[in-house]
């Protein structure tokens, strides 16, 4: 899942500017799929989360690699939230924002 942090909703490819966001990026896929696991257990593996923006250099909030806007390919972003929130830990973030869901790791 990591590869789609570097493409952002504009289908422009952003690299990582250092290894440390790099690491971040790796960091919060593993995350991701951790997570992923919880909702889509008995699904096909297209039918997942589906990153909207994730790494920009561009932008503050995603500059990191540690922030990320999601939906799944087939549940609706409240069940996907409902389901999601118990899992969270007390350093990471689940939000609804602007019809997306927002993840941030740390």
């Amino acid at each position: 899942m990591w590869k789609h942090a570097l493409l952002c909703h504009t289908n422009t490819a952003n690299v990582p500017s250092n290894e440390c966001h790099e690491q971040h990026i790796i960091k919060t896929a593993q995350r991701l799929e951790e997570l992923n696991s919880w909702v889509s257990q008995e699904l096909e593996p297209w039918q997942c989360f589906i990153p909207y923006a994730w790494y920009s250099p561009f932008d503050t909030e995603l500059v990191d690699g540690i922030n990320v806007y999601f939906t799944h390919a087939i549940y609706k972003n409240d069940e996907i939230f409902d389901t999601l929130l118990p899992h969270i830990q007390e350093h990471e973030t689940l939000e609804h924002r602007d019809g997306l869901l927002f993840f941030k790791r740390c």
